[in-house]
């Protein structure tokens, strides 16, 4: 499968994302989960890497798509965000923040434009 270039502004913010959740105890981090009887990263802190890697995926931008649609709309979600200590903030940026959005429209408005002149070539 094909990957994409993250730009650098997404790669920066997710970049200082996961720094900024690492500093913290595991207890008050964005993006980890309880497994058993410890808490693991989960979806948020394994994107975040996969921005910084800087190439990513169609699956990928399908998945941070629909979060952002997800949590976008969410108005407890945007309140929360306000504050940037709170876990709502750092997961946003975790997920690329608000500048990722564009990218990944354009970048899968793209890709189905290259699948149509495909098809129509036959």
């Amino acid at each position: 499968m094909p990957t994409y270039p993250v730009p650098k502004s997404v790669r920066d913010i997710a970049r200082r994302a996961i720094d900024e959740n690492q500093s913290l105890p595991i207890s008050q981090r964005a993006a980890y989960k309880d497994e058993g009887n410890k808490r693991v990263a989960g979806t948020g802190m394994r994107t975040a890497r996969r921005l910084v890697s800087g190439r990513v995926d169609e699956e990928q931008l399908l998945l941070m798509r629909a979060w952002f649609a997800r949590h976008g709309a969410s108005e407890k979600e945007k309140a929360q965000r306000k504050d940037r200590t709170s876990k709502a903030s750092r997961a946003w940026r975790l997920w690329g923040g608000t500048g990722a959005i564009a990218w990944i429209n354009t970048t899968l408005r793209m890709i189905e434009k290259e699948r149509e002149k495909k098809k129509s070539r036959g």
